[in-house]
């Protein structure tokens, strides 16, 4: 009786991981795209603002940045970190600093990043 409980229970453990794999996949895409988001933005500010980081602010903004994608991700942060940053660069050689998407992200910088460096 107790190895068919074990059993029983082994599947539905089993199961609700196979379940779960996609909301865990979406997660982790998720937090992929708010890193590369919030790198962007420091990209900017530094570009468009002419502002130059010390080692204990990136720091400070890496606590932000993980403690919102609630560290989810790994070994692939430095690809993710160098996309954002050419991404950003590019953005700004289209659409310079004044424009809109640029905006939204020195927004975001001002909003979230900014507060950690005071």
């Amino acid at each position: 009786m107790t190895g068919t409980r074990w059993t029983g229970l082994g599947l539905a453990l089993a199961a609700g991981l196979l379940w779960g794999l996609p909301a865990a996949a979406a997660d982790e895409a998720e937090a992929e795209a708010l890193y590369g988001r919030y790198h962007q933005a420091i990209e900017a500010a530094k570009q468009c603002r002419k502002l130059d980081f010390d080692q204990p602010q990136h720091g400070a903004m890496a606590e932000v940045i993980h403690a919102r994608i609630q560290h989810q991700i790994g070994a692939k942060r430095l690809s993710l970190l160098t996309k954002a940053q050419r991404e950003a660069r590019a953005l700004i050689d289209d659409e310079g600093c004044q424009g809109p998407k640029v905006a939204e992200l020195l927004a975001l910088f001002d909003a979230d990043l900014a507060p950690a460096l005071r």
